[in-house]
């Protein structure tokens, strides 16, 4: 750069000259911590074709920072004396930045005692057995173990109610020794009872609504268990979007609680008009609305006109029934549809009521009549609509019993659900069938990623009594909601026609590894899952096997999924990849 007067006015003349790059990190003096581990912790990068780092940038704050990690890496390992130089800074080339980091590693410490001070309420063992890795005398310190340590300390107090515990760790280092000893001073400060509680934010829900759902009352011991679990039975409404709690000291021994929610949309509306040469021409509008008039309760609404399709229905469910945590629920229903080789017609009532016992459990009984009809049947129409081909009537009753720890069904992080129902069935055929479900939601708490891992298996089995089963009992494995990447229901009995057949026993088994790209809005996920519906011989045997991806995303109305999945041993004829779509949760 240099500059020169033109006139009055003072010119400066820049020469920028080449853009550099870094084009190489040295590590010098590392032996117990290779130097791929060191590289990674930096946010400093050197140049990698093969990864299509082809300048990347050298910025002086960053590569300081870049030694902090390095430090920390090396503490978090028990080397307490470690030392780092100030990094060396070559500009080779005029564009070729050479980074030289010396390190001296030191001795590698090893603990000499672990002690809790002011630890009143529980014993040594009950603090340090929620490790997942064990953190014990004589082992080379860990400082990743001592902070998981030092949180699992802070959150067991808080569920004493002392929700402002404070934890801090001391390290007291015998040099000649090498050892250390890790005190945890625990400050537990007050605790605290809940005075009042505020709510904001819900423009439609009743402030009942929400109360009801909150497991702190005025006057209870402010508990953090309880707060944790009011946040997921408020998520579990599926009536917001957020749900938000601030507690307010108010004295030494009070605090008030804010509600603060964010409301989701919870209707749909559908109007419209088509025609095939199935359905013919056809008319219809839809609504279906959940916390109705802001009670929590859902309403359901469907019309329609038309030749050859028919779908008109009403039903509602009532929450909370006699101020009591019990649902009441009903459903009546007029349907018809062309299939092209058959039309089934179909009309029907129910009603179910269910009671939340305990915390998470509920069980509940429902009742069904139907009459319908399978007619207009072609030759090339599956195997089991010609079986019961005519009129029909069914009258069935079931039971179930369910426990639900889920954190949030629109996006569950943690938690499990299980499920078992028993169902029996009278009329023009009869049946019995059992279901058992259980899913688990496992999020990462090795590395502390938002990674969740997530696992679903199901059985099912159903039979006749004296008679023949009806259609619409038998289970169709293959599809968006059991096996990815079939058909529907191709992954268990088919005809000649390749029309599925259903089956009277099925196993799957679900695994999926979901990570979060947007908190709230958008995930990936990868999955595998395996099974088969069958009716007879060893349920373990002969499975199908599926592998896909998909994304997840999280819209006002409901969450969306678009998967990939690909069956890995597929039977002759059958598709053996499916990108599905689907409007709702599947896990």
């Amino acid at each position: 750069m240099y500059y020169y007067f033109k006139g009055n006015t003072l010119v400066f003349k820049i020469d920028e000259g080449q853009k550099a790059y870094v084009e190489k990190i040295i590590i010098i003096g590392n032996k117990a911590i290779s130097e791929r581990e060191i590289k990674s912790v930096m946010e400093t990068k050197e140049r990698n074709i093969l990864l299509f780092r082809i300048h990347p940038r050298l910025e002086k704050d960053i590569l300081y920072e870049d030694i902090e990690a390095i430090r920390q890496l090396y503490i978090d390992k028990g080397f307490l004396e470690v030392e780092i130089e100030e990094p060396i800074i070559e500009l080779k080339e005029g564009e070729k930045y050479i980074i030289t980091i010396k390190i001296k590693e030191g001795p590698r410490y090893k603990i000499k005692d672990i002690q809790f001070v002011n630890n009143i309420y529980y014993t040594y063992q009950e603090l340090i057995s929620n490790l997942k890795k064990p953190l014990k005398k004589g082992s080379y310190y860990n400082g990743k173990l001592v902070r998981q340590l030092q949180r699992i300390t802070s959150d067991k107090y808080a569920e004493l109610g002392f929700i402002f515990a404070n934890v801090n760790v001391e390290k007291l280092i015998d040099k000649e020794k090498k050892q250390v000893v890790v005190k945890f001073v625990i400050n537990p400060g007050n605790r605290f009872y809940v005075d009042k509680i505020n709510i904001a934010g819900n423009y439609e829900s009743r402030d009942y609504v929400i109360r009801r759902e909150i497991r702190l009352a005025p006057g209870d011991l402010f508990l953090r268990k309880k707060l944790m679990r009011s946040y997921s039975r408020l998520y579990g409404l599926g009536f917001y979007d957020m749900v938000n709690f601030q507690p307010k000291v108010k004295s030494e021994k009070e605090m008030d609680l804010d509600v603060q929610v964010s409301e989701r949309f919870t209707g749909q509306i559908s109007l419209g008009a088509g025609y095939s040469q199935l359905t013919g021409f056809s008319l219809f509008a839809s609504i279906r609305k959940g916390n109705f008039l802001g009670t929590g309760d859902t309403l359901g609404v469907s019309l329609s006109i038309g030749s050859q399709y028919r779908n008109n229905e009403i039903s509602y469910l009532h929450r909370w029934a006699f101020y009591k945590p019990i649902d009441l629920g009903f459903s009546i229903y007029d349907r018809k549809v062309n299939y092209g080789t058959f039309v089934s017609t179909k009309q029907g009532i129910s009603t179910n009521v269910s009671y939340e016992f305990r915390e998470y459990w509920r069980t509940g009984v429902g009742l069904s009549a139907i009459k319908g009809r399978y007619s207009n049947i072609q030759e090339e129409a599956p195997d089991y609509i010609k079986r019961q081909a005519g009129d029909y009537y069914l009258y069935s009753i079931y039971t179930f019993l369910n426990r639900n720890s889920v954190d949030n069904p629109l996006i569950p992080t943690k938690g499990t659900d299980f499920t078992i129902t028993f169902k029996t069935g009278t009329g023009t055929w009869d049946f019995y069938k059992i279901v058992v479900s259980q899913t688990v939601y496992l999020p990462d708490k090795f590395f502390y990623t938002d990674f969740v891992f997530s696992l679903r298996a199901r059985y099912g089995f159903m039979d006749k009594i004296n008679k023949e089963v009806p259609i619409d009992e038998l289970f169709f494995v293959g599809g968006d909601f059991t096996i990815r990447g079939f058909d529907y229901g191709m992954a268990g009995p088919y005809d000649d026609n390749y029309n599925p057949n259903g089956a009277k026993q099925q196993i799957i088994l679900n695994l999926q590894l979901a990570h979060p790209l947007v908190q709230r809005f958008l995930w990936v996920y990868g999955f595998t899952d395996m099974g088969k519906g069958f009716d007879e011989g060893d349920p373990f045997t002969d499975l199908y096997y599926s592998v896909g991806f998909g994304i997840k995303i999280i819209t006002p109305m409901a969450p969306i999924d678009v998967y990939y999945g690909k069956v890995l041993n597929a039977p002759p004829g059958v598709n053996d990849s499916r990108i599905g779509f689907v409007l709702g949760t599947f896990f």
